[in-house]
């Protein structure tokens, strides 16, 4: 599980750090396997039906489900992937985009070995909204949550 948790914001950008008792390399795998994504990278009241990843600079991801009922996806391209320390990428929700804007925002997911522990820090930039801002900072929070208890 997570030892310790941070948050820095603005209004067009959240900022989440988290430290895993696990090695980067496997925070990394979790982050970046389907298998794996699909266990913890949604609200528990949701779930994923497809999880497609082509992680190469270039390459696109591709998630999609149900959460209350309703259907959702998700979709960017990987900007820079740097195993296992860094991970830049687009997303952009193609059911509502007023939950980013009407373009892609930018999320970097940096990895960083301290002792026997990963500091995870999580960057999400280019939202319009505070209210954007706001929801996806509650659902890197659960997807957080989530994530520690499959890394150790």
């Amino acid at each position: 599980m997570d030892t310790s948790t941070s948050q820095t914001e603005t209004p067009a950008r959240l900022r989440v750090t988290r430290r895993f008792k696990a090695s980067p390399q496997r925070v990394w795998r979790a982050w970046t396997e389907p298998e794996l994504m699909m266990r913890w990278f949604v609200d528990t009241d949701a779930d994923i039906r497809v999880c497609e990843v082509d992680l190469r600079t270039g390459g696109r991801y591709r998630l999609e489900g149900m959460a209350g009922g309703n259907p959702w996806r998700l979709r960017g391209e990987y900007l820079e992937v740097t195993p296992p320390t860094k991970l830049v990428y687009t997303w952009k929700w193609d059911d509502d985009p007023s939950l980013g804007g009407p373009g892609d925002t930018i999320v970097t997911v940096e990895f960083r070995e301290v002792g026997k522990e990963t500091e995870l820090t999580v960057t999400q930039d280019g939202f319009e909204s505070e209210l954007a801002r706001k929801e996806h900072m509650k659902g890197w929070e659960g997807c957080l949550d989530r994530l520690g208890s499959i890394v150790v």
